[in-house]
């Protein structure tokens, strides 16, 4: 019961923070990425990253697919490790025209003897705004 209630308010954090936002910042949205995959909330995902406008409806679908089983697996080392204690993120590096940054969230998770998860976020920044870009 205690893992539901953990789950359920990490995905409406995810969402309340996400439906929040109105900066789009790559800090922003590096954060909105980092939620959503620890909340397991798939939609919000797809939200945060850069998806060419060349790429077939099947491409997309096909990411989803594989990023819900990425999802799953996070969720699965998250509770395994009794969850997140907290997220730390470097300062956005840019290029020279600033038009990619890149950025690293560390995940430090409750469990003491737990490993700290880091990782690198390269996003770009496109008309729709900052995106994480796989």
């Amino acid at each position: 019961m205690q893992i539901l209630r953990n789950g359920l308010f990490m995905l409406l954090t995810a969402a309340l923070l996400i439906a929040c936002s109105s900066s789009n910042s790559p800090e922003k949205v590096a954060k909105d990425y980092i939620n959503a995959v620890l909340a397991n909330y798939i939609d919000a995902l797809m939200h945060t990253l850069y998806i060419p406008a060349d790429a077939d409806e099947d491409q997309e679908t096909l990411m989803r697919g594989k990023l819900g089983m990425m999802l799953a697996e996070t969720s699965t080392r998250v509770i395994r490790q009794g969850g997140v204690k907290e997220v730390t993120y470097s300062t956005a590096e840019y290029n020279t025209d600033k038009t990619r940054a890149t950025m690293t969230a560390t995940i430090h998770y409750k469990n003491d003897n737990a490993p700290k998860k880091s990782e690198k976020i390269v996003l770009v920044d496109t008309k729709d705004g900052w995106k994480v870009s796989l």
